[in-house]
């Protein structure tokens, strides 16, 4: 009895939400910093270009900031003479000086503190700066490598997103923990892959030197071994997902056992007003089935449970020159 889905091609591990991977980050970048960097992923720079210090707006657009803090200042004045005027109509003079002097420190301060925002980084620019090299994005990767890191992040995707994985029968594995830290590990060995196979191919395209050539069989076999270890490590985070899934097809189908085996006495109680004597027969049939899908589920979760745990042993660094 085959209670296994098969699998769309949205399905797939490998199919992709979107044209390009989401930035990954080392286990040590903060959450709230992550959220930050990823509400402005145009601040985050490649890991192989030197750290951007920290814009502030009136940097980044001086003119237009200019323009809104003088703005601010022209309104800031004519509410500041208007409420003194009134004052100065309502109140008497000991009290309308008080008024008008407390409004216009109050101003001050405010457009003080404008000025100073202003001129200061913003923390999406700072948080960029602060932890340049501690996160990767598309940036990082070139064609090959981003094709594999969208696929490992379908597969980790469909991981955290399946009914056994929220119903704490995957957290032996601590995959909140582990598939970050997979997907770190994966980005910086592609990131490392993508540079070297860029200077690669630039120095292959000028060498005539016989002896150059050998070096850069070396470096080319270097490559492929690394090449093939990555996508043996995505093909393992591939098979979690798929064993993962289907774990979860079978506790769909366990659920819509039980939910047939509640009905039984309605069943039975059809039967016998026909004067069937199978009734015994369809209840042991519901009942084994439903002993199967426990055995069928209890194997799939136990072999997720193996790839998972082979996924936290360390892998390559990549290939150096």
């Amino acid at each position: 009895m085959e209670w296994v889905d098969t699998l769309s091609e949205e399905q797939a591990p490998g199919a992709s939400r979107s044209a390009e991977p989401e930035p990954v980050f080392a286990p040590e970048v903060p959450d709230d910093d992550r959220e930050l960097l990823l509400s402005e992923p145009g601040v985050m720079v490649a890991a192989n270009l030197p750290a951007v210090k920290p814009r502030s707006d009136l940097r980044a657009s001086p003119f237009g900031t200019l323009g809104t803090l003088i703005g601010f200042l022209v309104v800031e004045v004519a509410a500041w003479g208007l409420v003194t005027s009134f004052a100065v109509d309502l109140l008497p003079d000991g009290a309308a000086s008080w008024v008008s002097g407390g409004l216009g420190v109050i101003g001050l301060l405010f457009f003080a503190l404008m000025v100073w925002a202003a001129s200061t980084g913003r923390v999406e620019s700072t948080a960029a700066y602060e932890y340049h090299g501690k996160y990767l994005h598309a940036k990082d990767w070139d064609a090959e490598a981003q094709r594999l890191m969208l696929r490992a992040q379908a597969a980790v995707r469909a991981v955290r997103e399946a009914e056994v994985s929220k119903g704490g029968l995957l957290d032996d594995i601590h995959n909140d923990v582990v598939l970050p830290e997979q997907l770190w590990d994966l980005g910086q060995v592609l990131q490392k892959l993508s540079v070297l196979r860029a200077r690669h191919r630039d120095i292959s395209a000028g060498a005539l030197d016989a002896d150059l050539a050998g070096a850069l069989g070396s470096q080319a076999e270097a490559l492929r071994v690394t090449e093939e270890a990555m996508e043996r490590k995505v093909a393992t985070l591939e098979k979690y997902a798929e064993q993962v899934r289907e774990a979860d097809a079978i506790v769909r189908a366990e659920a819509a056992l039980q939910e047939a085996l509640r009905d039984d006495d309605g069943y039975i109680e059809l039967l016998a007003s026909t004067a069937t004597t199978d009734q015994s027969r369809l209840v042991e049939k519901l009942s084994e089935e439903a002993v199967e899908l426990k055995q069928q589920l209890t194997k799939s979760v136990a072999a997720a449970l193996e790839t998972g745990r082979a996924l936290a042993l360390p892998i390559n660094d990549g290939p150096t020159t």
